[in-house]
């Protein structure tokens, strides 16, 4: 009997649909869901429910202005989910499938719940709790949520209950996968049952059924083993994703009724919306709302469905490449952005519309960046659900130290950690913001931050001493890559020297903390103000890298511009004592991120070449190659 067991795991079992083929639309529709999902937090900010933490500026309306989304937005992102793993069972055993979900899933949770959501709790502590802030609270918060007191009331995993979802409807599917036939039987039945107008009926009527006999009774904890109308909504959405890939059948009939869905979805949302609103929406025991709801819920499932399918199955390319890779990465990342920035930006008392805007950009390109670190460090890439690089076994690999190292691998480290170094800066001056209570943003210098007022001071001098290390190192990796890419030595030397410079300068500020005199050798770190022109010196002869050019170019005008209005030199009194914090972040922001995206299409640029190179020596750069 084990023989057999294991004989039935390993067995491929037959797919119902060609393994080839590709349904870029259900990559579109995933993409997508998720982007709605990071605009759906940030709304949550303003809302009247309860969520981590609040802006200053909240609205009652934001009740009824969820619903756009909320009833249907989770459950097609399940029902996408579970047509990508169907995909993942062409040419593979139920073994691997399982495998592979684990290895996809199970890091990020663990490393979400550890390092991720731990953050966002404590904000939300010191927010609503009163917990302490600053290095030693977090570091207090951190003893209570991993002792044994915090273990026995559960360890959070706030946004990442999804994550939790997924891997346990992907084991209920695998193990109904490995029954012989009996996915097959399940998406004939439905593709016999789901004809014509009756892809609509059906499955609303199913909605609406365990919305009304469930839903009252146990509502949506996100609590796995105490969530049952969550299930019967959820995984009976992954199921289905699951069983209907291949069924052409109905696939054609949701093409051609989506825009009787759309229609219906149209009249649908207002009159959910009205009874949100009204006093007497849950009359009649609720039934006629969970009507709406269900009706709502389906009707815009079939028609993102309809209209994707019609227009975007074949709509490849790299857009849809790189977004579908940075997908997980930003969804695990985005919520803890999200909150830290609402803690880090509610003091300004900004108005609602531009604090809006700059939450959503803080998160999307927050996130962002965050994929374009991680995705480049082979070490942590599992943990944030991106797959080792070519296949290397994770977290060691040590065949890797017998493979020849690959072309310029050292400059294109060393650029690395110039585009890691601005995240690392801008994330230790948020933390020391948030460590820091009280703090004016407008009218306090970011040296504060390490010194004598500031209650943890070692976040901030700390951090700064390591990227300015970080710099000097990341100014060596600009050195060679121009080397690598003109020959020019001399511009490549004091390209080095600048950044080296400019980094001993940070590191040793922080060693005299503000308002100490000798905290002024920090200036030295100005130097990387005219990096860019020396940049652009030492690129000259190369013609096939006009966008960093021209980056560089606007990015040295911008500091000059900032540099003249700070000194006073035109518009006398535009920069005074109750703004100059806000020009200084200002200020900053472009010294520092410009230095991470010019090493970003450096990195670019020599990968680009590598290839036509002979080696990763000292000698000969590839100046006739065009890119």
């Amino acid at each position: 009997m084990p023989d057999a067991a294991v004989r039935i795991i390993d067995a491929v079992v037959p797919p119902s649909a060609p393994s080839s083929t590709r349904r870029h639309d259900l990559d579109w529709i995933r993409v997508g869901a998720f982007g709605l999902l990071i605009l759906y937090h940030v709304g949550l900010v303003y809302g009247v429910y309860g969520w981590h933490v609040h802006s200053v500026h909240t609205f009652g309306w934001m009740r009824e202005a969820i619903l756009i989304t909320n009833p249907w937005r989770l459950t097609l992102l399940f029902l996408v989910s579970g047509a990508a793993l169907r995909f993942m069972t062409f040419r593979r055993t139920p073994r691997e499938v399982a495998r592979a979900r684990f290895a996809r899933l199970v890091p990020p949770l663990l490393f979400g719940a550890v390092v991720l959501v731990p953050i966002q709790s404590w904000i939300e502590a010191m927010d609503k709790g009163g917990w302490p802030n600053g290095l030693s609270g977090y570091l207090a918060w951190m003893a209570h949520e991993f002792g044994w007191s915090g273990l026995a009331d559960g360890v959070p995993v706030n946004h990442l209950w999804f994550i939790v979802y997924i891997a346990a409807y992907s084991l209920v599917t695998v193990l109904l996968w490995r029954r012989p036939g009996l996915i097959d039987r399940i998406g004939s039945w439905l593709e016999t049952r789901l004809t014509g107008r009756r892809v609509l009926i059906l499955p609303i009527l199913y909605l609406i059924a365990i919305r009304v006999l469930l839903y009252p009774w146990f509502g949506v904890t996100n609590v796995l083993h105490a969530d049952w109308y969550n299930h019967a909504l959820s995984l009976g959405a992954f199921l289905f994703g699951f069983c209907i890939v291949g069924r052409e059948t109905i696939w054609r009939d949701i093409e051609r009724y989506r825009w009787v869905a759309l229609g219906l979805a149209a009249v649908a949302l207002p009159i959910m919306m009205a009874q949100v609103w009204h006093p007497g929406g849950r009359a009649f025991w609720g039934v006629p709302k969970a009507m709406v709801y269900g009706l709502d819920q389906w009707a815009v499932i079939v028609a993102i469905l309809g209209f994707g399918s019609r227009y975007l199955r074949s709509r490849g390319g790299p857009v849809l490449t790189y977004l579908t890779e940075a997908t997980f990465p930003l969804y695990l990342a985005h919520q803890t952005v999200l909150v830290a920035a609402v803690w880090i930006i509610r003091p300004a008392h900004l108005p609602v519309g531009l604090e809006v805007l700059s939450l959503i950009l803080i998160t999307f390109l927050g996130s962002l960046a965050i994929f374009e670190v991680v995705k480049r460090i082979p070490a942590i890439r599992p943990l944030w659900g991106l797959k080792p690089l070519n296949g290397r076994p994770w977290p060691l690999d040590l065949q890797a130290l017998r493979r020849p190292s690959p072309l310029y691998h050292r400059r294109r480290r060393l650029l690395a950690v110039g585009v890691a170094a601005p995240l690392l800066a801008l994330t230790v001056v948020a933390a020391a913001i948030a460590a820091y209570p009280g703090f004016d943003n407008a009218t306090q210098y970011l040296s504060e931050l390490g010194g004598a007022t500031a209650r943890a001071p070692v976040i901030f001098n700390g951090g700064v001493f390591v990227a300015g290390i970080m710099a000097a190192l990341a100014g060596i990796g600009f050195g060679l890559a121009v080397y690598a890419l003109t020959n020019a030595r001399i511009a490549a030397a004091v390209i080095a020297v600048v950044f080296i410079l400019a980094g001993a300068g940070m590191s040793a500020s922080t060693l005299y903390p503000w308002p100490d005199p000798r905290h002024m050798v920090i200036n030295l770190a100005l130097g990387i103000q005219l990096a860019p022109l020396l940049l652009l010196w030492g690129l000259a002869s190369r013609r096939d890298v006009p966008r960093l050019k021209i980056f560089l170019a606007v990015t040295f005008v911008i500091m000059a511009i900032l540099t003249i209005v700070t000194k006073h030199l035109v518009f006398p009194g535009t920069v005074n004592d109750a703004n100059v914090g806000w020009w200084e972040r200002a200020y900053a922001l472009v010294l520092v991120c410009w230095v991470g995206v010019a090493a970003w299409l450096l990195d670019r640029k020599l990968l680009r070449i590598a290839p036509k190179s002979p080696s990763d020596g000292v000698s000969g750069p590839d100046t006739a190659e065009p890119g």
